[in-house]
Order: C-alpha cells, then structure tokens, then sequence
C-alpha cells in the first residue's frame, strides 16, 4: 500500500511541472519574421550624412545607375548592383551604420539594409560624375579623388 502510495505522489510531482511549461503558446516563425522586419526607420542628420559622404568620397565602387531604378527610400536594390560594406572608420564614428551596407552610384549614395536589399538613406554624392562631366574640371579631370585612381599622379609628371 505504502508503495503504491509513494508511486503515486512521485507521478503527480513529475507530472505538475511538466504541465506548467506549456502554459506559454509557442511562437510561429512566421511571428518572428514580422517582428523583425520591424526595424525602426533609419533617422540620419545632417553630421552623420556629411560623414557618409566623405568617407565613402574615396571608395572605388561607383556603379552605373540600372535603367528604371529610381534610387530612393523602401525600394528594392536591383541584383545588378554590388552592396559593399561601410568601412570600419566610419562604422567606428557611427556604430549606428554597422548594420547596413552601402551602393555608391553615379549621383547618389545608398544606405542598404542587407537583409531585404532595401534602400533607407539616399544621400547625394559629394563629387557626383554628373557635375564633373558639365566641364567643370580640367580637360579629363574629375573632381571625384576615387573616379581614376592615379589621376592626380599623371598630371603631377606631366
């Protein structure tokens, strides 16, 4: 009797615990996704853009701009174009940056977010390739110090 006693009362207690950890429902993935794509929008001021621009004045990544791709906040980056990582200077600067890539263009500078290739900061290109082709640098000159790499050397020869 007294085994079956102590049986039962071992059976309730291991029982007891088991059944309060599913109070909690689980959580979808599904659940999961939709809260993480609910990232606060991207809030840049006027210092940390003038930052952007010139650290990423020298970064040798300009890429044409894709037909029918208007480059601004929430559209998707075409596949075309290559994302490339802020450098770690800056990221030192604005720790803010280190979750998002970057796609330097003819005009333009795009702030990316890697995981869904989406566009959350357009900031314009400090030496755009438009302005250095009106003919406001010398003949085969461009304002832009990461356009032609060794540039500055040649005219230094000459």
């Amino acid at each position: 009797m007294k085994t079956l006693l102590y049986g039962s009362a071992a059976l309730i207690l291991l029982a007891v615990p088991a059944a309060a950890q599913n109070t909690n429902p689980s959580v979808q993935p599904n659940e999961l996704t939709a809260t993480a794509k609910q990232k606060p929008p991207l809030q840049l001021s006027d210092q940390q853009r003038r930052k952007i621009q010139d650290a990423l004045v020298t970064a040798h990544s300009a890429q044409k701009t894709p037909d029918k791709f208007e480059a601004k906040i929430g559209e998707k980056v075409p596949t075309a174009l290559k994302l490339d990582a802020m450098p770690a200077p800056l990221i030192n600067q604005e720790p803010v940056l280190k979750q998002y890539d970057f796609v330097k263009l003819d005009n333009d500078l795009l702030v990316v977010d890697p995981m869904d290739s989406t566009v959350v900061a357009v900031i314009p290109r400090k030496f755009p390739k438009e302005q250095a082709t009106q003919g406001s640098a010398p003949s085969g000159q461009t304002h832009d110090p990461a356009s032609h790499g060794d540039e500055a050397e040649t005219h230094k020869k000459n």
